[in-house]
């Protein structure tokens, strides 16, 4: 049975964002603990709340992903120490919101050679784990100076993590394929997979961020679409769904709304290509 979920909003509280997900059948849920561009954070529900509301809606595992608006490769002292700070509050809300992950998106690369960036990655990442919680690092679509868009560069990210235990990966399909891989066959697929099971290792994955790209494969754009509205094929859709059953892989959609009233289209491709069934109560 696919685990299914999506990125809510919590504009209307932590609560009715988990009872939305509850309402149409969904498994996992995502969110934002703050605003994703800045400005202060707000105050969280009390853990034994949220905890409670959790159970009762059935959702597991509990996402949470972190700001936008911190480099966490940052070499220059200020924008690093900030980003260690606002990553390690961050910690600390999604251990109070009895999250289970904490997204985080690798950085960019400033005036240093990709090795020195990779370097004060990992070094950021350890010291935000000196806080209880599990880190896990999306790849990036490689737009700019982002980091982290190719499976060698995320290789070489998890060998300066070295056996640190609580740090995973997170796929991000829309992602991947601005950068250049296409998952547009099974065989793609396929081929993809065995790459990152070569160079990250399948373990390291604990879920996929399931989205189209409007832009084409290679280009290194990034704008998420309705599945089977941009690059992605039903063959390659469904033997990625099929990957993710047999792994037992969360899957997130971040496809385009707020709320899965506006991703009803995706979760019926999801249920004509795995027999999914559709729930709304």
């Amino acid at each position: 049975m696919i685990v299914l979920g999506g990125q809510l909003s919590t504009a209307k509280g932590l609560d009715y964002a988990i009872f939305h997900a509850a309402q149409y059948g969904l498994g996992t849920l995502q969110v934002f603990s703050r605003s994703p561009v800045g400005g202060q954070s707000k105050p969280l529900p009390k853990t034994g709340t949220v905890t409670g509301w959790l159970e009762q809606a059935h959702i597991r595992p509990f996402f949470v992903h972190a700001p936008y608006f911190v480099n966490p490769a940052a070499t220059e002292p200020l924008m690093k120490n900030r980003a260690r700070v606002v990553l390690s509050e961050e910690m600390i809300r999604v251990k109070r919101l009895h999250g289970d992950y904490l997204i985080l998106h690798p950085g960019h690369q400033q005036e240093t050679s990709i090795e020195e960036s990779l370097d004060a990655l990992s070094q950021t990442i350890r010291y935000i784990l000196k806080k209880p919680g599990f880190v896990l690092i999306e790849n990036a679509a490689g737009q700019g100076r982002e980091l982290g868009a190719s499976l060698d560069d995320l290789a070489r990210l998890f060998a300066h993590l070295g056996r640190l235990r609580r740090v995973g990966f997170l796929l991000d399909t829309a992602h991947a394929m601005a950068f250049g891989y296409a998952l547009t066959t099974a065989d793609d697929v396929s081929r993809f997979f065995d790459q990152l099971d070569q160079k990250i290792g399948l373990k390291r994955l604990k879920g996929i961020h399931l989205n189209d790209n409007m832009y084409p494969i290679g280009t290194k754009r990034d704008r998420h679409a309705h599945l089977l509205t941009g690059q992605m094929h039903p063959e390659g859709l469904k033997k990625l769904l099929a990957l993710a059953n047999g792994q037992n892989w969360p899957i997130i959609l971040e496809t385009p709304g707020k709320d899965m009233v506006a991703r009803h289209q995706d979760l019926e491709v999801i249920a004509q290509l795995t027999g999914h069934e559709l729930k709304m109560s």
